[in-house]
């Protein structure tokens, strides 16, 4: 055999070598999904991120949404693994988030939820919304094979049975509809009928007792809005965000009560239960994304019930 013939076997033979140990390219993720750490991924369906982590041994899956989003959800976690949804989570009660599980549980995934949300499930039923078949009542770790989703919950905040997420081994918390990055906010809905005053303040110092102990940085997304890009125009918010913005949105709250409690006391409070905003200093609210000023009694008027009446 000749010098060059050899040379070209040889070429051959590393070539194939090289490409029999180099590990597989990673998949192409769908243009709805983010990964956010190691087996750690947001799905997207118009303004919502659902949580779903990938394992050796299955998926644990978050917030359904509804039946089109979860089969949309479903088609883009079999683009990244062929592994078998095995849990389906749910935040809390709100049907925006939890309809459409029967998508994964026709598989065989089992539905995990905090006790008080299943309690809602029969009191106010919705057919859209699969029962869960595993229930909780202050902890509970869900794991797939190195994956692992830890629940927590801290008593009534964004309604009564919200559940706080933990990813491990990447220690990402999720805290869905309550923090959001990239700062803390003004709530979307100015009535907020859904906070629940008497523990807010609770859930909040023990979510960031939480998150000191656990050594957590960051806190996901559990939507994507515009933001300002900082040229004049917008961009979608990110998907991460420092875990810092856990404790500034507790102020944001604690800052609510204090000022509807200083109103009270000092009789200005109108008798349609608005809070006299010309009377409170306005000033710690401003910083908040989504400030408005005239959005501000309207909020307070939940808390005024809540001083009021323990509503």
């Amino acid at each position: 055999m000749n010098t060059s013939v050899m040379r070209a076997f040889t070429g051959l033979i590393t070539a194939g070598l090289l490409y029999a140990c180099s590990p597989p390219a990673p998949p192409t993720l769908p243009a709805n999904t983010e990964q956010v750490a190691d087996g750690v991924y947001l799905f997207q369906s118009g303004s919502n991120r659902s949580l779903f982590l990938v394992g050796s041994d299955g998926v644990i899956v978050t917030d359904p949404l509804n039946a089109d989003a979860a089969r949309n959800y479903r088609d883009a976690i079999a683009a990244i693994t062929d592994k078998p949804v095995k849990y389906v989570v749910y935040s809390h009660y709100h049907w925006d988030r939890v309809s459409g599980a029967e998508v994964f549980t026709a598989d065989g995934a089992e539905v995990i939820a905090q006790e008080r949300c299943a309690e809602r499930f029969v009191d106010n039923p919705n057919p859209a919304v699969v029962m869960p078949d595993i229930t909780f009542s202050d902890q509970y770790e869900v794991s797939v094979g190195g994956a692992k989703l830890d629940l927590y919950y801290f008593g009534p905040a964004h309604g009564d049975c919200l559940t706080v997420f933990v990813a491990k081994p990447a220690q990402l918390i999720q805290i869905v509809d309550l923090v959001e990055p990239p700062r803390a906010s003004f709530p979307y809905d100015r009535n907020v009928p859904y906070i629940k005053p008497h523990n807010i303040s609770e859930f909040f110092a023990s979510v960031e007792a939480l998150v000191k102990d656990a050594g957590i940085t960051q806190v996901l997304a559990s939507h994507v809005r515009d933001v300002d890009d900082g040229n004049g125009g917008t961009r979608p918010s990110p998907p991460v965000a420092p875990a810092s913005i856990i404790a500034d949105q507790g102020r944001f709250w604690n800052t609510i009560l204090d000022a509807v409690l200083e109103a009270r006391n000092a009789g200005n409070i109108g008798i349609d239960s608005f809070v006299k905003i010309k009377t409170i200093d306005t000033t710690p609210f401003e910083p908040y994304d989504g400030y408005r000023k005239e959005d501000l009694p309207i909020i307070m008027r939940r808390f005024v019930g809540y001083y009021d009446m323990g509503r």
